[in-house]
């Protein structure tokens, strides 16, 4: 009796779980992905060393985004430093 028991609560534990959950997980690591590239592009294109960035990215996504965002290019700050 306990038997079927269980086994009957691990086939509902099982098809209520592999739907949405494996979805939503996948499209959260096309985001991230999609991220870390856009990290790469950015920190490239300004003059910054986009594999640091994009390992920082790794584990900050969204706050290494801001920051490559709002730190000025290198190659326009050099280009005007004085002396």
């Amino acid at each position: 009796m306990a038997i079927a028991v269980a086994s009957q609560l691990s086939t509902v534990l099982v098809a209520s779980d592999s739907g949405p959950s494996l979805i939503g997980g996948l499209i959260g690591f096309v985001i991230w992905v999609l991220i870390l590239v856009w990290i790469y592009n950015i920190a490239r294109r300004k003059g910054r060393h986009a594999v640091g960035w994009v390992i920082f990215g790794f584990f900050f996504s969204l706050i290494a985004l801001v920051v490559v965002l709002v730190l000025p290019s290198k190659l326009t700050t050099d280009a005007y430093r004085p002396g």
